[in-house]
């Protein structure tokens, strides 16, 4: 195998005359072509670079509507198992069931593979679909839930739990304000609030920018921004749920009485302090999800990153038998 893998500045992917950065950290160090798997923030240093970037129409879209920059010198993929041929590899996108845009990315070049899943999630949501399983020779994971004490309950009972503690504080007078990021769990609240009361969402302004990219993508969103005359209306009177991505917008809600939710996968491991109710509703795979992915896609290696990155290592090399290394340390 003419390639070497390397944890430096996110996945370095090196050959003889090219390179490929993959998800970069920062803006430094930069190979030849630079991949970006999704549009969260810590994903998306490399779109800041001059150098060609590749990622799906849907991440560079997103980018450009929060940070309001036009990004040049790039290739957007469109469809599942686009291909594109790059410094002597195969280079395909695949969905990974994150958030909108979100890829993973199989390597070829001769006979041997690699898979990079960016973030992933292995189970349909109201607004994504389940990410597939690849097969590859040597396999970069997200192990952002890496650990077998970790296991999400059913999304359709989450959901359930999460509608009716909606209904039941709206009609109580004192409706929740969900804190949640602003691409990904935020449209996917307003969905289900949408989809099973059918009441629109009221949301603060960033959020408001990345639902128009999401109808633009054809997953239409019911909304109301906070800024406008009927936002503050109804917050005023108290009338509708609210999905924000801002502390000063939660810090507010307090004030006028209403609940304060989370909806995070770190509910099921933590007590988070200073909300009425969390939900653990995650756009990654746990550690069952993630076991699945490593045994479907028959690698011979395997590379964890993210939180577990080290635990999940250790867990597939004496459990499953099969070579593992960490090629960052999130320890």
């Amino acid at each position: 195998m003419d390639w070497s893998l390397h944890g430096f500045n996110g996945i370095l992917l090196l050959l003889e005359n090219f390179s490929f950065s993959i998800d970069p950290v920062s803006s430094g160090f930069e190979g030849d072509a630079i991949v970006i798997s999704h549009a969260h923030g810590d994903h998306i240093a490399g779109l800041r670079s001059k150098r060609f970037k590749l990622a799906s129409h849907q991440t560079f879209r997103l980018y450009e509507v929060i940070f309001n920059h036009r990004i040049e010198n790039f290739h957007g993929f469109f469809m599942d198992g686009q291909r594109i041929t790059l410094g002597g590899v195969d280079l395909e996108g695949y969905n990974s069931g994150h958030i909108l845009g979100s890829l993973q990315f199989r390597f070829e070049r001769f006979s041997s593979s690699i898979v990079y899943t960016g973030d992933l999630n292995l189970v349909d949501t109201i607004i994504t679909c389940a990410g597939k399983i690849l097969e590859c020779d040597e396999l970069i994971i997200d192990a952002t839930y890496g650990s077998p004490n970790i296991s999400f309950p059913d999304r359709s009972l989450i959901y359930e739990d999460l509608v009716n503690f909606v209904e039941s504080s709206v009609k109580a007078g004192r409706p929740p304000v969900f804190k949640a990021y602003s691409i990904g769990k935020a449209q996917e609240i307003i969905a289900l609030i949408n989809k099973s009361l059918g009441w629109e969402v009221l949301v603060d302004s960033k959020i408001s920018r990345i639902n128009e990219v999401y109808r633009s993508f054809g997953i239409n969103l019911r909304y109301i921004p906070l800024s406008s005359n009927e936002g503050i209306e109804s917050f005023r009177s108290k009338s509708l749920p609210v999905v924000t991505s801002s502390y000063h917008v939660l810090k507010i809600a307090s004030k006028f009485n209403m609940l304060r939710a989370v909806a995070t996968g770190w509910s099921s491991i933590y007590r988070l302090n200073g909300f009425d109710a969390s939900f653990p509703l995650s756009s990654h795979a746990d550690f069952n999800q993630l076991i699945s992915y490593v045994e479907g896609s028959k690698a011979k290696r395997v590379y964890p990153i993210g939180r577990f990155s080290r635990q999940f290592s250790n867990w597939i090399r004496k459990k499953m038998n099969i070579d593992s290394k960490i090629l960052q340390d999130f320890s």
